[in-house]
């Protein structure tokens, strides 16, 4: 379980702000604070003043629900750490993008799938995605996969490498292209990326995504509880 929570904080580094580990707990510092987060990893550490979100996981220690409710912590969302077994995949292989011109369309694909138009900060976070895409493509421990309609940039995710474990993250689809199967596509590729390791990605519990991972074969490997104040 350590390796799979270890690729999600590798990610999590590279995509969304800086990990700080120390032997009692790990400190994401988010590039926004929806991202940032303490994680606890004995039952007696110490919470650090000026803690907004709080993320359990099975080796944080007994007695975290009760610590944090006493502080004026609420539960919140619960992310699900799976596990697939790397198959043998049929069909022809996917390339990698390869240029920032790529890269700027992964980003866009992934503006189109996740943010509302309504969004006050969707500037911050169009410019964040194309940034952090056009630094990351060409990192040797990372593959950005782009699929393409008719030349319209319509699917994306990419896979994170950490030792033996695959990492699957930024699944996303364009809304007019959703249905096509194309998403299937790309998670078959990132399995032949897997072979040989371990395969993980991360869903938000009781989600249509968490449904739909677990009809492809996909298994909770271990849950992460947030707590957050209000």
């Amino acid at each position: 379980m350590h390796e799979l929570l270890d690729n999600h904080l590798a990610f999590l580094a590279a995509h969304r702000g800086e990990v700080r580990r120390t032997a009692t707990g790990i400190e994401v510092v988010g590039e926004d604070a929806y991202f940032s987060a303490w994680i606890p990893l004995t039952a007696d550490a110490e919470l650090p003043d000026g803690t907004a979100t709080v993320r359990l996981v099975p080796w944080s220690g007994d007695g975290w629900e009760e610590r944090l409710a006493a502080a004026g912590f609420e539960a919140a969302e619960v992310l699900v750490h799976m596990e697939a077994p790397p198959d043998a995949v049929e069909g022809d292989p996917i390339t990698p993008i390869a240029t920032d011109e790529d890269a700027v369309a992964f980003a866009e694909v992934q503006g189109a799938a996740f943010l509302d138009d309504d969004d006050p900060d969707i500037d911050w976070w169009r410019t964040m995605l194309r940034e952090k895409a056009v630094l990351n493509y060409a990192r040797p421990d990372q593959s950005f996969y782009l699929l393409r309609v008719d030349g319209d940039p319509a699917s994306v995710t990419l896979v994170f490498r950490t030792g033996p474990v695959v990492g699957i993250y930024a699944v996303a689809t364009k809304p007019a292209y959703r249905g096509r199967g194309l998403a299937s596509t790309l998670l078959a590729q990132a399995r032949r990326d897997a072979a040989g390791g371990r395969l993980t990605l991360q869903v938000m519990e009781g989600s249509a995504a968490e449904r739909l991972y677990l009809k492809l074969g996909f298994r909770p490997a271990f849950r992460s509880p947030h707590f957050r104040r209000p």
